[in-house]
């Protein structure tokens, strides 16, 4: 005769069923679909402009002289040689490397020009 302890049996349903409600009730809190998401809708929200005027108008980058020493690299804007600390239309030149021109806006914003590539050029 086997002896069959019915206490453990019925502590371990009632603890099994405390457990499963304590999760779904988590479920529930949070609102959401059991992490479910609309995979074609963004979580981020489209960037709200001030103003629709560039910045940089009437600021063209036509070339960039680069040597081994960076403080001496110079960048060809609207038809004049700039270096580094130069002042265009109210906006300073802070950094000039072989491939952009970093420029420090009014509000305190860096700016990268890059230069236009031609079709016809290769490297």
């Amino acid at each position: 005769m086997k002896k069959e302890n019915k206490g453990y049996r019925s502590s371990f349903s009632i603890f099994s069923i405390v457990i499963i409600a304590v999760i779904l009730s988590q479920f529930i809190n949070t609102g959401t679909c059991f992490g479910l998401k609309n995979p074609f809708i963004s979580p981020f929200k489209p960037k709200q402009y001030k103003s629709m005027e560039n910045p940089l108008n009437g600021i063209t980058l036509q070339a960039i002289v680069s040597s081994s020493n960076p403080n001496k690299n110079v960048a060809i804007i609207n038809d004049k040689p700039y270096y580094i600390g130069s002042k265009i239309m109210g906006k300073t030149v802070v950094g000039i490397s072989s491939k952009a021109v970093m420029i420090q806006l009014e509000n305190g914003k860096i700016v990268k020009l890059l230069l236009v590539r031609y079709e016809g050029f290769k490297k």
